[in-house]
């Protein structure tokens, strides 16, 4: 009776969706990874698969260390042999991708055991096309920052529920190595724009066909180091670093807005607020109308802390903006 039962649960487990780990790597830090894919290995989840894109031709990944770590599931190393970005390497591990459920993975997080098995659970249940939960922050040593994400980003704000591409236009709340997405809405998001965030872009797609769904408690510790992607005002160290990161990338992605997104009505309004918002910002970065200024403040909804730090950028001093950016960056304002 006992082998019955194990062969029963075996069945059982088999029969559940099969989730795709989509893992990129750049030349990672061998201790990080190491725990990383422990932590995919421990997941309590039975049916999973992991794919990885070594994103680096130059300084390719050591393969043994992935089958040393991963032997719960199969895994697959993807090497395109020229270097992709970040970007582009998830958007090709979501094409080759295989199951119902994607969760996206960097190269030096923890997931809790349970990560996995909770978000596909939320999916299951809701039919919803992505589900994300909280973080917690560790450092490179391991050691706890923070014990949520909105505890170091004080304007990320969690929302639940239906309607919300508009808002994500603007700002993201759902952090890739944090979310599930169903592959299906993943691989209709192909190709990725460049200007935008693959988790943002991911988002805001989810966010037309469905609710996207929160789990407010942290199932990943987010290793926060000199080397994350992104961050506030992450590079900006002159007035013109900051034109470009912010106002000449909004530009880039009204344009992939338009062409990509234009055909919802949902979100047209707001394309067109932005397009008017972000023109103003260019004009007054290098001419200082007061008619741009108003315009401005009448879209300050977009983007309050830029509006607030544009009104009076012109006329501060280089050297002080660079000390101002490196408070920002730092959290101290």
């Amino acid at each position: 009776m006992a082998s019955i039962r194990t062969i029963t649960q075996e069945c059982m487990e088999t029969d559940k969706p099969l989730v795709s780990i989509l893992m990129a790597v750049y030349k990672p830090n061998e201790m990080w990874l190491r725990e990383q894919l422990s932590s995919l290995n421990a997941q309590t989840y039975p049916h999973l698969e992991l794919l990885i894109c070594d994103d680096c031709p130059a300084c390719p990944l050591d393969e043994s260390v992935v089958r040393e770590l991963i032997t719960a599931f199969p895994y697959r190393i993807i090497r395109d042999g020229r270097n992709l970005g970040s970007n582009k390497a998830f958007e090709r591990l979501t094409v080759e991708g295989a199951g119902k459920y994607f969760s996206y993975c960097d190269q030096d997080d923890v997931w809790h055991p349970d990560k996995i098995q909770r978000m596909t659970e939320v999916l299951e249940r809701t039919g919803s096309p992505l589900v994300c939960s909280d973080l917690a922050i560790i450092d490179g040593n391991d050691r706890r920052i923070a014990d949520s994400i909105t505890k170091i980003r004080k304007r990320h704000v969690f929302r639940e529920g239906g309607g919300l591409a508009p808002s994500l236009l603007v700002s993201n709340f759902v952090t890739g190595c944090a979310m599930m997405v169903r592959a299906d809405t993943a691989k209709s998001s192909v190709p990725f724009v460049d200007s935008l965030v693959h988790d943002q872009w991911l988002a805001i797609n989810a966010a037309l066909t469905g609710r996207i769904e929160v789990i407010r408690e942290p199932l990943i510790d987010y290793r926060q180091h000199e080397g994350n992607q992104t961050g506030v005002l992450k590079g900006v160290v002159t007035k013109q670093d900051y034109y470009e990161a912010r106002i000449e990338n909004m530009r880039n992605r009204l344009a992939d807005y338009k062409s990509r997104l234009g055909g919802f009505s949902e979100v047209r309004q707001t394309i067109a607020g932005l397009e008017e918002f972000n023109e103003a910002r260019s004009r007054y970065f290098y001419t200082h109308k007061r008619e741009d200024l108003r315009i401005m403040k009448k879209y300050k909804k977009f983007a309050r802390q830029d509006v607030l730090i544009e009104t009076v950028m012109p006329f501060v001093p280089e050297g002080l903006m660079k000390l101002a950016f490196r408070l920002i960056q730092n959290g101290r304002v």
